[in-house]
């Protein structure tokens, strides 16, 4: 008998340590956390039910009707936490938010000039995501060998309070207090007053304003002439409209879905059966469709699920009374999960977190007679050519979630939860051991094509990263200028693809402590960061209605400032239309008691706890032959176009590691 428990204890620790993944510290960013339904828990159904289901040589109808009451919390919270965040997490909880001028910036900070904050703003924000369920478990088994012997059917419907809290807490260190510099986002200074307060401000979806203007995502800013006129000059700062994170917790309270099944058990004896199912599952649960990072989802996120279940159990020993039995149980299911729509915003390949950087929009007509040369002034016409932008800054910016945000077509191929486990009834009592694996394959998606929200507009939107996207007219020679003066603002058509959510190219991930602006005296206080040479094929700008006038960096200094020619956009095929796929181990254990047999009805009440674990990858590109880092943009994503293909994204593995307790109550009756 001993020899038997420790033979399956052994393997469940083999298996359990084949199956396990401990964290990888390379975990890529996630857009979504995606965690298996709450009542996707086979155990719940299972625990308890010897001697109660699957019941040998009967004639009648008969059933097991129980409510297991269940509380489950997360752990591990920096595994959470790293799964969302990635390589920009410190010590598993922090992000620090830092702009391009604080002094010795982390390298790992994001980017504060991003989230519409000040240069020289400085804060650390504290992530500790966390999960808690409450569960009341409603399953009801019925055998009906009345009309076949072996015939049986149950329908379970798990009743659900969840409460996911990211618990986002900022602490600013420096709310910062310094202006953007005129041609940074604006024709002018942009002033503190204009800016946000803080981080968490723009991760709940807040943006610049001028409400004595009537602007609600938008700054006026005046500049005293444009030609020999004043003119007004208004740019466009959207807010974050996906991705958003919620400092506060999210909850929701309904049935997470109804799962049933019909099923034959055609081998029975009295110390065994094994059979077969064919279940569903009737989403009712949240739906998946609002984009937010760290959303409560109650349920399987509303996908309709078929498909197969096996059954088994077998008693190895028993006395001779029959008082004690020892015997090992199977519940295996596999379902398909059908296809259902979802909002998700996406990464661009190898730039984890890009969703939250800052894109410029560029179009057309190109204004001013911008144009880009790769002489510097004195510009001779007759020898250097000068080359008109195909776009031109249209002052307006927005996170980049805003524009690779989608409703997709979100399916999963195969889900299987497996439980085997050890069960010693002695008397009234009765104790179970088990292990369950729980795996979800990598989800599926397809743009909705028939549905708003699934197009990308090509050629419009770019990284600015830390570049300016305004310079000045260094001439006020008005007759070779009819309608534009010296100091006038002329929008740029600068871009730089080689930003990150860390920083940008002119300024770089170190920041700089000189103000940019600092041309006096010598050239060791030089300052190259204004002038725009790390932006995207940068060559010296140049303006004008009949001459090319170069253009300044700004009213005060007379410094050649560079814009791109050309442009460089963000396409389709730079997206990184990333899935998500799980695996998770669970160990419990169960202690019950069945009250004295009745003639008709039979109580019983039990107790149990139950230890899940899942862990994280580097992700994989799926069918593609190299990581998602390199070459992604050809090889590992593809666009809608017209037949809404399917989209081939970065696999990632992640999944929910929890513990959880129970109290169970039944009835069985024949």
């Amino acid at each position: 008998m001993k020899t038997h428990i420790y033979r399956y204890i052994s393997l469940s620790i083999l298996l359990s340590g084949v199956l396990a993944h401990a964290t990888d510290p390379s975990t890529p960013v996630l857009n979504k956390f995606t965690i298996r339904s709450q009542g996707a828990n086979a155990l719940r159904r299972d625990i308890q039910s010897a001697g109660k289901n699957d019941l040998y040589d009967m004639q009648d109808f008969y059933g097991n009707l129980s409510l297991t009451t269940e509380y489950t919390r997360s752990f591990n919270q920096s595994h959470i936490a790293h799964a969302l965040f990635g390589d920009s997490l410190c010590g598993g909880k922090y992000l620090k938010i830092q702009g391009s001028r604080v002094a010795n910036r982390d390298e790992n900070a994001l980017l504060a000039d991003y989230f519409y904050l000040p240069t020289n703003y400085n804060s650390l924000v504290t992530v500790k995501p966390e999960i808690q369920n409450f569960i009341i478990d409603i399953n009801m088994y019925f055998g009906l060998d009345r009309w076949a012997t072996g015939l049986y059917a149950w329908i379970q419907a798990p009743v659900t309070w969840t409460k996911w809290n990211l618990q986002l807490q900022e602490e600013i260190k420096n709310a910062g207090t310094s202006p953007y510099d005129e041609g940074y986002f604006t024709v002018n200074d942009l002033p503190r007053s204009a800016m946000l307060a803080n981080f968490t401000d723009y991760a709940q979806g807040v943006a610049p304003h001028d409400p004595a203007n009537g602007m609600v995502n938008g700054v006026l800013t005046e500049t005293a002439s444009k030609g020999d006129v004043d003119q007004l000059f208004v740019t466009r700062f959207n807010p974050l409209e996906c991705g958003n994170m919620c400092p506060s917790s999210d909850s929701s309270t309904r049935i997470s879905e109804i799962r049933a099944a019909l099923g034959w058990n055609f081998l029975q004896a009295e110390r065994y059966h094994l059979g077969f199912n064919i279940q569903t599952s009737i989403p009712t649960g949240t739906k998946g469709q609002h984009g937010a990072l760290f959303a409560a989802q109650n349920g399987n996120d509303h996908h309709w699920e078929l498909g197969v279940g096996i059954t088994g159990h077998y008693a190895f020993w028993q006395s001779d009374d029959e008082e004690t039995v020892w015997g090992v149980n199977l519940d295996a299911n596999l379902t398909h999960l059908f296809s259902n729509k979802q909002k998700r915003c996406f990464d661009l390949c190898g730039k984890p977190l890009s969703r939250y950087m800052l894109v410029e929009k560029l179009g057309t007509p190109v204004v001013d007679g911008l144009e880009g040369s790769t002489v510097s002034v004195p510009l001779n016409p007759a020898v250097a050519t000068v080359t008109a932008p195909t776009s031109q800054f249209k002052a307006e910016f927005a996170p980049l979630a805003n524009i690779t945000s989608f409703n997709v077509d979100v399916s999963v191929g195969i889900q299987a939860d497996v439980v085997l486990w050890l069960n010693y009834k002695n008397g009234p009592w009765n104790w179970d051991l088990g292990y369950n694996l729980y795996a979800r394959s990598c989800e599926k998606l397809s743009l909705d094509c028939d549905c708003p929200g699934t197009t990308f507009v090509e050629n419009t939107w770019a990284f600015k990263g830390d570049s300016w996207v305004y310079g000045y007219m260094s001439d006020n020679d008005a007759t070779s200028l009819p309608t534009l003066f010296q100091d006038d603002p002329i929008a740029l058509s600068a871009t730089m693809s080689g930003a990150t959510i860390n920083a940008g190219k002119n300024l770089g991930a170190g920041g700089t402590t000189t103000a940019v602006n600092d041309f006096s005296n010598s050239a060791s206080n030089l300052s190259e960061a204004h002038l725009n040479l790390k932006i995207d094929n940068p060559q010296f700008a140049y303006a004008g209605d009949q001459s090319s006038v170069a253009l300044d960096i700004n009213r005060t200094f007379a410094r050649h400032i560079s814009t791109s020619i050309q442009p460089i956009f963000i396409a389709q095929e730079d997206i990184n239309f990333s899935r998500i796929k799980t695996i998770s181990n669970k160990l419990f254990s169960h202690l019950g008691y069945t009250c004295t047999e009745g003639d008709t009805y039979t109580p019983y009440w039990g107790v149990g706890f139950e230890l899940e674990w899942a862990g994280g990858s580097s992700g994989d590109c799926g069918d593609c032959d190299t990581d998602c880092d390199k070459d992604c943009e050809t090889e590992c994503s593809t666009g809608c176009e017209t037949d809404c293909s399917k989209l081939n994204g970065e696999c990632i593995k992640a999944g929910l590691s929890q513990w959880g307790v129970w109290a169970r109550f039944g009835l069985s009756f024949q």
